[in-house]
Parts: structure tokens; C-alpha cells; sequence
């Protein structure tokens, strides 16, 4: 047994004994909900099926899955949980009951388990909590993780608790990856290689489309409906000392004709981007004022606003890859119908990002001269950008369909419906 194994079934249950009393310490839009963390949630009849997904971007994956197994189990009962409180706002909106994710501790794990009485346990990307799966092998609760992926760093990081975990990775009843790299790293992990199989992202499918009506959408939003519209989405500190430089080196009838939107990835660091936007040069407009034609960007830090920009947006440049943080989804503005940009860290994001090159539908821009070079082409040209956007929609729509393969083979191995 590891020794970091043997401390965290050591720690785990002192914490889980201590968690009552931390309500005090929690925060004020905590607090209301430190019952949900404790496991206190229950269900008037045996649940078919708990269906985790830890924060707002794996919650995008629920609705579809949740559709796709009602298809083969019509009457099936759900219960849905999030690690995070804007996943749980997400999950409200899907009918099925939601709540808080249990605690990773044997109290709280044990209480959700009690009241809930799932049949079987899916797990959205990486959600591999030791006393999850110790409490579900102790009931006889397969267990299934879909669109799933792993990075190489999780791999080493699971391989520090020894074979006592791996032993849990082994007993899943399903891994269904998004790539054929996921695939290898969690069989190197220890997951069965006839229960592994790629069927792609569960969230291609919940992504929507374009705005059916672009310019009353931006008209909605506060933009000017005659001018394009590039979105810099998930902006994360750092990033405008490479996107700044580039900006201000287009002519000044280019920065003149387009309008711009900064989407921050945490709203608490807004005010941190903007400071730094000054800093690099950028003319900074009014929170959440529309961009002017003096070239000054609009700044809007609301949570769950981007996909609105994205859906009127002409252009998208793909925050997290301009820093070291791994690169947010560009598939999301590929699936308005946006040409796409993406700096060179994209790690995390590596199977989406290839997919579009092969289509043209995003151009990678690995320095700071290769930004100016790409903004300068696709916004000063017309038909350029519009055959790159055309392409990155024609890439997603390829890409979807994965929840309906996931469930295909979950039924295939016997892990639905409910029998």
C-alpha cells in the first residue's frame, strides 16, 4: 500500500467527521448548501442512475446524456450532481433532482448513497474519487466514466496511490474516452481495455449553434449590429501582454470597423484584466458598454455570458491558450459558425484543436509576429474569415453524436438501461 494511499483513507475520515462543524467556515452562497455537501439529500424511490459532473463545462454534457438514456429507459429516475456551485445552477435547468456533489469522505458518501439509492454510478471526464468508488464497489454499483480523458499528469498523479487505486480504476464497467489518447492513459491508469473505447466529447452535442438572427442578437447584447464582432473568450491573467502587441499593430481602419468583446474565464479577475489591458496599451472601455469605434473593448465578467458573444461573434480568439493554463474549448465558438484563433497553449485541448486545423477552421498562432500576421488576414479579409468559420462549423458538425455512441455501447455492455 502507498503511503499516500494510506494517508488519504487515514485523512478522509477525520475530515468527513469534522464537516458538520465547517458549515460556520463556509461562505455566505455556501452555507444554504453545506447539507448537499454532507450527503444529506434523499430520493423517494431507488435512483436509476447518479450522473456526476464536476463544474459548469461537464454539466454542458448531462442534458444530452440524460436524453439519450431516456430513449432506452423512458421512465428511468436520475439524480444529478456538481462539484461546483455554477455546475449545480446548470443542472437546475435538466428536470431531473440536482444537488452538491457528496463530500469525498466515508460520512458523507454514505449518507448520499442512504438516501439517494442510485443503481449505478456516470461519471463525467475525470471524476475519480476514491471513496466514491471504495463505497460503490462496496454495494455492487457499476460504475462508468464518460467523455472521458485523462492528462499525462493525472496518470503520474494516480500512480502515487499505489495498486490499492488502481485496483478501483480496474473494476469500472465502462471508459469511454474522448480520444484515442485518453484511451492509452487510462488503461495505463489501470482501466480494463475491453471496457475502454472512443466515442468523442458528450459536450459537442449540448453545444447550440449560431444565433438564428445575428443582428438582433447583438442588438440583445448591446453591440452594434452593423459592425463585425471578434470575442476574446476566457481571458486569463497574462494573456494581453501577447494579444495587445498584435492588436495595436493592425491598421487603425481595421481596429476601427470591428467591435470587441473580452469574456474574463473568472469574473474575481476582471478587474485584474483590465488593469493589465491598460498596462499592454488597450484602450479599455466601460464594463459591459459597447466596443466604439475608437477601438476601445468592451469588458463583461457576468458568469455564463460567453456563449451568447460567441453565438453573434464573427471571430473568436480562444483564451487559456496565450498563457500557460492549457487552452479553453475552441469548439464551442466553432460551433457558432466563428473562425477561430488559438495561441500556442493548447495541451489540454489538443484533439478539438487538431480536428479544426484539418478542417481550415482555426488558424494557431504560436508567437506574437504569427498573431498579427492572423488577425491581420482575417480581419481585414472578408472572404477569408468566412472560410474559415464555414469550415470550423462544418468540423463540429461532423464531431457530434457522441452522447448517442456512448449510450450505443453502455447498452452493448450491459451497463443500461436499468434492468
Amino acid at each position: 500500500m502507498s503511503l499516500a494511499w494510506a494517508a488519504y483513507r487515514t485523512v478522509a475520515p477525520l475530515l468527513g467527521a469534522a464537516a458538520p462543524a465547517a458549515r460556520i467556515f463556509a461562505s455566505p452562497a455556501e452555507r444554504p448548501l453545506w447539507g448537499e455537501r454532507l450527503g444529506q439529500v434523499t430520493a423517494p424511490d431507488v435512483t436509476d442512475a447518479w450522473i456526476h459532473a464536476a463544474s459548469l463545462g461537464e454539466a454542458l454534457a448531462v442534458g444530452p446524456l440524460v436524453r439519450e438514456l431516456e430513449e432506452l429507459a423512458p421512465r428511468a429516475r436520475f439524480q444529478l450532481t456538481a462539484t461546483t456551485r455554477g455546475g449545480r445552477a446548470r443542472l437546475a435547468g435538466l428536470g431531473p433532482p440536482y444537488a452538491l456533489a457528496p463530500l469525498d469522505a466515508p460520512q458523507p458518501v454514505g449518507r448520499f448513497l442512504a438516501g439517494v439509492r442510485p443503481r449505478r454510478l456516470v461519471l463525467i471526464e475525470t471524476e475519480l474519487w476514491p471513496h466514491w468508488l471504495l463505497a460503490a464497489r462496496e454495494q455492487g454499483l457499476p460504475v462508468a466514466v464518460v467523455s472521458a480523458r485523462l492528462s499525462r499528469r493525472s496518470v503520474h498523479r494516480y500512480a502515487r496511490l499505489g495498486s490499492s487505486f488502481r485496483e478501483l480504476v480496474a473494476g469500472l464497467a465502462a471508459v469511454l474516452c474522448q480520444t484515442g489518447e485518453d484511451r492509452e492513459r487510462w488503461i495505463a491508469a489501470g482501466a480494463p481495455a475491453g471496457r475502454s473505447a472512443v466515442v468523442g466529447n458528450l459536450k459537442t452535442d449540448a453545444l447550440p449553434g449560431p444565433a438564428p438572427h445575428r443582428d438582433r442578437g447583438r442588438i440583445d447584447l448591446g453591440l452594434d449590429p452593423d459592425r463585425p464582432l471578434m470575442v476574446f473568450g476566457n481571458v486569463r491573467p497574462g494573456e494581453l501582454r501577447a494579444i495587445a502587441p498584435a492588436w495595436r499593430a493592425l491598421p487603425e481602419a481595421v481596429r476601427a470597423r470591428w467591435q470587441v468583446v473580452a469574456v474574463p474565464r473568472h469574473p474575481r479577475a476582471a478587474s485584474e484584466l483590465r488593469s493589465e489591458a491598460k498596462a499592454a496599451g488597450l484602450a479599455a472601455g466601460e464594463p459591459n458598454r459597447a466596443s466604439g469605434a475608437d477601438g476601445a473593448w468592451r469588458w463583461d465578467h457576468h458568469l455564463g455570458v460567453l456563449q451568447r458573444y460567441y453565438a453573434v461573434a464573427d471571430l473568436a480568439i480562444v483564451g487559456g491558450t496565450f498563457a500557460p493554463y492549457g487552452g479553453h474549448n475552441p469548439i464551442e465558438p466553432a460551433a457558432c459558425g466563428a473562425a477561430v484563433v488559438i495561441g500556442p497553449h493548447h495541451a489540454a485541448q489538443s484533439e478539438g484543436v487538431r480536428a479544426l486545423l484539418a478542417a481550415g477552421g482555426a488558424r494557431v498562432a504560436t508567437d506574437e509576429a504569427a498573431l498579427a500576421r492572423t488577425l491581420r488576414e482575417l480581419l481585414g479579409d472578408d472572404a477569408a474569415r468566412a472560410a474559415c468559420a464555414a469550415a470550423a462549423f462544418s468540423s463540429v458538425a461532423a464531431q457530434r453524436g457522441a452522447t448517442r455512441r456512448a449510450v450505443a455501447m453502455l447498452a452493448t455492455w450491459g451497463f443500461w438501461p436499468a434492468s
